[in-house]
C-alpha cells in the first residue's frame, strides 16, 4: 500500500531485486518479525515466514481450496488498495503466480519450503468453516499443544474428504494428491463425523502424490 502497487507486482519487484542480490526488503521484514518474536508475547503473526523467524511459537498453517481462496480475496473490499482483480479467475491466477514466486524466492534466500507441512504444529482446513470457528479451533488446539497433547496435527473438514470403500480403523487416514484428500482407512469414523456435522476431524496422511500446477502443499514428510 505504501508503494502503491499490488501484492503480485510487489512480489515481482522483490524477486527482481533478489535476482540482483538485493534482499533488503526481505531482511527488513525478517528482522522486524524476529525482534517482535523475541521481545513480545501473546502475539499473532499472519505471515508466510513467521514460523521460521519466531521459532518459539505455536505454528499453524491454514489450508483452503484454491477456488474458495480466490473467492474470498476477490470479495474482500478491505484488500482493494493492495489487491484488485477484474474477475475471480484473474484473482485465482494471481494467487497461484504469487505462490510460485514466493516458493522460488524463499528457497533461494533461506533454503526453506514454507509449503512443507511438517514445519507446523497444526495444519487446519478453513474451506467450509467460519472465521470464528477456525479461531476457536486454533485456540483450543494451542491449549492442547501447550499441555503436550500433541506435537503435529492435521485437521480437515470431513466433507472435503472423498469417501471410499476402505478398511475400518480407529481413526481417519487419507491419501493426498494435489491438495485433494481421499479416505484410505476409517470409513465409520468419517461417516460419524459427517453425520454429526463437525467442521474439523483429525487425520493421518498415509500417502501423498504430486498434484497439478496450482498445488504447492507438501505432505510427504508427514507420512514418515
Amino acid at each position: 500500500m505504501e508503494k502503491g502497487v499490488s501484492v503480485e507486482e510487489f512480489n515481482k519487484q522483490v524477486n527482481e531485486a533478489a535476482g540482483r542480490g538485493d534482499h533488503s526488503v526481505d531482511k527488513m521484514i525478517d528482522d522486524t518479525t524476529t525482534k517482535i518474536g523475541e521481545e513480545r508475547d501473546n502475539v499473532v503473526f499472519d505471515s508466510r515466514l513467521a514460523w521460521h523467524f519466531a521459532p518459539r511459537s505455536f505454528k499453524v498453517f491454514i489450508i483452503t481450496d484454491i477456488d474458495e481462496a480466490s473467492r474470498r480475496v476477490f470479495s474482500d473490499s478491505l484488500r482493494a488498495d493492495s489487491e484488485s482483480y477484474e474477475s475471480q479467475a484473474a484473482c485465482k491466477k494471481a494467487l497461484i503466480n504469487r505462490q510460485k514466486l514466493e516458493t522460488v524466492r524463499y528457497q533461494e534466500i533461506y533454503g526453506i519450503d514454507y509449503y512443507d507441512m511438517s514445519n507446523y504444529n497444526l495444519v487446519i482446513e478453513s474451506t467450509s468453516a467460519s472465521p470464528d470457528e477456525i479461531v476457536q479451533e486454533i485456540l483450543d488446539k494451542m491449549v492442547d499443544y501447550a499441555n503436550s497433547s500433541f506435537d503435529k496435527m492435521i485437521e480437515l473438514n470431513p466433507a472435503s474428504i472423498e469417501s471410499a470403500d476402505v478398511p475400518d480403523a480407529s481413526g481417519i487416514e487419507v491419501t493426498e494428491k494435489g491438495g485433494r484428500f481421499t479416505l484410505s482407512a476409517g470409513k465409520s469414523c468419517l461417516d460419524a463425523a459427517l453425520k454429526q456435522g463437525v467442521k474439523f476431524v483429525k487425520v493421518r496422511i498415509s500417502g501423498t502424490q504430486p498434484g497439478g500446477e496450482d498445488s504447492f502443499m507438501n505432505f510427504s514428510r508427514m507420512t514418515e
